[in-house]
């Protein structure tokens, strides 16, 4: 009976001594932010603490939106609001550390992005429906410079400027619309400075011309009423012709001629048609998509030579150093039975005269168009040409 009193005795002092070292323990006040990091993709900034502060600047190019927030603070103690939450910054806002103990410190934070210094002009567009380009920068002297087509209104012209973010412009762009003599605009940063840009726009009025002549092979151009002929019927098939055209400046074209080495004539007895003519010409872009089309009447008395082709109120523009598929045929010319020669220069070269030829060809019987991009195909021989207009 003693033992059981001495250890009944032995477990009451014990639990006496530890529910008095419990009541003993103090809870932590400690509610200070030890680290303010701000993460923005593979960037991330630490900021210095105050006592009850968190100020800063980031770069100018660091945007204060799609933000982490980490911060670390005291084990035991939490803070308001949660830092996982705020994803951007857009003016000052207070964090609340609330201690172990219940203590609280509110941290004033103040963080801003430096104002850009950057105010460039970066795209001086036009945007008309005929005529759409933008305009060469010369970053060092503000000068923006373009030769427009002579069918664009200059007094009322539809453009388009990109400059730089936070950047603002003067006049506004959007109540301008005389482009006739030049006008300048006052590219202003976030930061203040200011950058004159001067936009200086002219009419392609400068006349060029382009002429390939040498002629030393011939290819089929037109119908056919052969009844011996090769693989096809007579009155059936139709022969087109077309030729790259790629220019070094950009070119406003007025007049495009194709040449024939003769005049059209039936090919089985050589007699000659003596009839007038209509020939079609289609100028299509590198993707074959169709810009232009338009049509030139040939007379029954033409013996041979350059046919030329009105451009003039097509309002088409070449822009320098794209490639143009300039490409014409002979409106019925499986009806017609008629031909004529395409005049062309097998030696190689470079330039203008030396882009690739095109060949096409449609039969009636097998339901092909003569337009159809399907029957088209380059054909090695650079065939003659003559090209004017307005740089």
């Amino acid at each position: 009976m003693k033992t059981k009193n001495f250890l009944f005795t032995t477990f009451l002092i014990i639990t006496f001594l530890m529910v008095s070292c419990a009541s003993d323990e103090v809870l932590s006040s400690d509610n200070t932010i030890s680290s303010f990091t701000l993460t923005k993709g593979d960037i991330a900034k630490q900021f210095d603490i105050t006592e009850t502060a968190i100020n800063g600047n980031v770069d100018s190019n660091f945007e204060l939106n799609d933000l982490k927030l980490t911060v670390v603070i005291p084990e035991g103690a939490t803070i308001s609001p949660d830092p996982s939450t705020i994803k951007s910054i857009s003016g000052p806002f207070d964090l609340t550390v609330t201690a172990a103990n219940g203590d609280q410190k509110i941290y004033k934070v103040d963080i801003n992005r430096e104002p850009s210094t950057a105010n460039a002009l970066l795209e001086f567009n036009i945007n008309e429906p005929n005529f759409l380009a933008n305009a060469a920068i010369d970053e060092q002297s503000g000068i923006i410079t373009k030769r427009v087509p002579e069918f664009v209104d200059l007094e009322n012209l539809s453009v388009d400027l990109k400059i730089s973010k936070y950047a603002s412009i003067t006049p506004d762009p959007k109540t301008i619309k005389d482009y006739s003599s030049p006008v300048n605009f006052t590219v202003k940063s976030e930061s203040g400075v200011e950058k004159v840009y001067q936009i200086k726009l002219e009419y392609m009025n400068a006349i060029r011309s382009r002429s390939c002549t040498e002629a030393n092979a011939w290819k089929w151009f037109g119908g056919d009423n052969r009844t011996n002929g090769p693989d096809i019927l007579p009155y059936d098939r139709n022969v087109a012709t077309g030729q790259v055209v790629i220019v070094d400046k950009d070119l406003v074209p007025s007049t495009f001629s194709i040449h024939l080495r003769e005049g059209f004539s039936y090919p089985e007895d050589r007699q000659q048609y003596n009839k007038p003519v209509v020939l079609k010409l289609i100028v299509k872009d590198v993707n074959f998509k169709t810009l232009v089309s338009t049509t030139t009447s040939v007379s029954g008395q033409f013996a041979g030579g350059f046919i030329p082709f009105d451009l003039q109120n097509l309002n088409l523009l070449l822009e320098a150093n794209k490639t143009y598929i300039f490409y014409w045929y002979l409106v019925d010319g499986e009806k017609l039975g008629i031909y004529a020669g395409s005049s062309s220069d097998r030696n190689k070269g470079s330039g203008f005269c030396f882009n690739s030829g095109y060949d096409g060809e449609s039969e009636f019987s097998k339901k092909t168009n003569i337009e159809d991009t399907a029957v088209m195909y380059k054909h090695e021989w650079h065939f003659n040409i003559e090209l004017e207009g307005k740089e």
